[in-house]
């Protein structure tokens, strides 16, 4: 008796476990989460992204200020979620700045997606440049988004 009910155990057993091996993420493509990400920072709202599980770590933020010269180049912020840097980057607004706009993807390949700026960019609306993503489990993820300041 206690043979079969090893046997019956390590069967349930053996086919219990591809269940708890698959991703619990959406399968998507690096595109769609990409698209998806563009369309939340567009409307200030980056904290959407974290019940998709764009990120398993910590999301660096840097923004680029084209007329910074030396330290003031770069602003850089690391959050532990997309609501956190939507925090971060609305307390940099201020009524009339910035706006926020998405240049068309150009593509994402090798780990960076990069952005369409042939057509220049306007005054005091920030970009999203490019991103670097990674992938965890087949899953991707979203390591860095890096934004364009149109000073």
């Amino acid at each position: 008796m206690k043979k079969n009910t090893i046997a019956i155990a390590l069967i349930l057993l053996v086919f219990s476990l591809p269940a708890h091996s698959k991703s619990t993420c959406k399968k998507q493509t690096i595109e769609d989460l990409v698209q998806a990400a563009g369309e939340a920072f567009q409307a200030k709202d980056l904290g959407r992204l974290d019940a998709n599980s764009a990120s398993l770590r910590k999301v660096r933020i840097v923004i680029r200020h084209p007329l910074g010269e030396g330290d003031n180049e770069y602003e850089i912020k690391q959050v532990r979620s997309f609501r956190e840097g939507e925090r971060w980057l609305r307390s940099r607004e201020t009524e009339e700045y910035p706006g926020r706009s998405v240049r068309r993807l150009v593509r994402c390949r090798r780990g960076i997606c990069s952005y369409d700026f042939d057509s220049g960019i306007v005054h005091r609306v920030l970009y999203i440049q490019r991103i670097i993503y990674g992938y965890s489990n087949g899953c991707p993820y979203l390591k860095t988004i890096y934004l364009l300041d149109g000073d």
